[in-house]
C-alpha cells in the first residue's frame, strides 16, 4: 500500500499460493511476513497491515481447502475465488483500520494494487495444478518465479538510485554545489503555499557581486570561479540553517529566507551586504575585498513567487548604480528604499 506513486506488488499473488498450497497456517505466516517488514512504514501501520495480511492468509487458506485443484478446472477454481477473496478482506480491513489519508492512497493508487493482485493469476492457476500433478516442477517454477522477483526489484532499486541521483543533479549547480534555478522554483512554490496556510512571511534577495568582471579579466577565469565558490560557502556558512542560498546564474546569487517580516527585511538585506563587504576573500592567494548589490523584497503571498523574483532583480539592477548598497522594497507605493 503506496501513495501515488504506488509500484506493482505481487504480495498478494504470493500470499493466495502460500495460502493454498500450504493452508491456512502457512498462509498467515506469509500474509504477516509481506506486510511486517516494510522499513519506510510506520510501526502503526506495519502492525496494522500485518494482522490483516495473517488474516487474510487465513481465510484464503481455509477457503482454498474447499477447492480440490487436481485438474485444471480445479485450479481455475481455487485460484479465482483466493485472488477474489484476498483481495475483497484486503480492502475491507485495511480501508476501516487505517484512516482518511490511507483511503486517499489506496483510490490514487487503485490500478497498480488491482494489477498487482490479478496480472499474475495465469501464473498461479499453473503452479497450483503442477502442485498437485508434477511437485518438483511446481517447486522449480516458484524458484525461477523468486529468483526472478528478486533481480527485477534489484534492478528497480538501482534505477530508482540512479533517477534520483539524476534529478539532485539537476537541480544543484555544477561549480559551486549550490540549488540551481530548477530548484529555486521548487522553493518558492514551497514557500508561497506555506504562507496560504498563514505562515510567516519570507524575504527574497537578490545579490548581485560588484566588479566580478574585473576579477576575471584580472586574475583569471579559474579564479573568478573559485570566488563564486567561496562567496557561496560564505553565505551558506553565516546565515541560518532555515535560510536557502541559490546559484541565479553569473555573479548573481538568490537568497529565500523564510519568517523574515517586513520590519526586519532591510536588516536582513543590509546583513547580506555586510557578509561580503567586511571580510576580505583570497583572490590569487591575496587578501582581497569583495562587495556585493543586494534587491530585497518581501515574498507574502500578494503576487506570484515569480513576480516577486523580476522585482527583487529590478531592485538589484538598481543597487548596482552606486554599488555595495542594498535595496529594498517599500510597502505602499512598491518603490525602493
Amino acid at each position: 500500500m503506496a501513495g501515488r506513486r504506488t509500484r506493482v506488488s505481487l504480495a498478494g499473488a504470493f500470499l493466495v499460493a502460500a495460502a493454498l498450497v500450504g493452508g491456512p497456517l502457512v498462509g498467515a505466516c506469509a500474509g504477516a511476513s509481506t506486510e511486517a517488514f516494510p522499513a519506510r512504514e510506520g510501526r502503526r501501520r506495519r502492525v496494522t497491515c500485518a494482522v490483516a495480511g495473517a488474516l487474510q492468509g487465513l481465510v484464503i487458506g481455509l477457503v482454498g481447502e474447499q477447492f480440490p485443484h487436481r485438474n485444471l478446472s480445479g485450479a481455475v477454481v481455487a485460484a479465482t475465488v483466493g485472488l477474489v477473496a484476498g483481495f475483497a478482506l484486503n480492502l475491507r480491513i485495511v480501508l476501516r483500520a487505517l484512516g482518511r489519508r490511507l483511503r486517499a492512497e489506496l483510490r490514487a493508487a487503485r490500478r497498480a494494487i488491482v494489477v498487482g493482485w490479478f496480472l499474475p493469476a495465469p501464473l498461479l492457476v499453473v503452479f497450483l495444478y503442477l502442485d498437485e500433478t508434477r511437485p518438483s516442477l511446481a517447486l522449480v517454477l516458484a524458484a525461477a518465479l523468486l529468483l526472478t522477483a528478486a533481480w527485477a526489484n534489484l534492478f528497480r532499486r538501482r534505477l530508482e538510485r540512479t533517477l534520483a541521483g539524476e534529478r539532485s543533479r539537476a537541480r544543484v549547480d555544477a561549480l559551486t554545489s549550490a540549488p540551481n534555478r530548477y530548484a529555486l522554483t521548487e522553493a518558492l512554490a514551497y514557500e508561497q503555499a506555506r504562507i496560504g496556510r498563514g505562515g510567516r512571511t519570507a524575504a527574497l534577495c537578490f545579490l548581485d557581486l560588484d566588479r566580478f568582471k574585473t576579477v576575471n579579466d584580472t586574475y583569471g577565469y579559474a579564479a573568478g570561479d573559485r570566488l563564486l565558490v567561496d562567496v557561496h560557502q560564505r553565505l551558506r556558512s553565516e546565515l541560518r540553517a532555515s535560510d536557502l542560498v541559490f546559484r541565479w546564474g553569473g555573479e548573481e546569487f538568490v537568497v529565500l529566507a523564510p519568517h523574515v517580516d517586513r520590519a526586519e527585511l532591510a536588516d536582513f538585506a543590509e546583513r547580506l551586504r555586510l557578509l561580503l563587504a567586511t571580510r576580505p576573500f583570497a583572490i590569487d592567494g591575496r587578501p582581497r575585498t569583495v562587495t556585493g548589490s543586494v534587491g530585497a523584497v518581501l515574498l507574502d503571498g500578494s503576487r506570484p513567487a515569480q513576480a516577486a523574483l523580476e522585482a527583487a532583480g529590478r531592485l538589484v539592477r538598481e543597487a548596482k548604480r552606486t554599488r555595495n548598497t542594498a535595496v529594498v522594497e517599500r510597502a505602499a507605493a512598491g518603490a525602493a528604499a
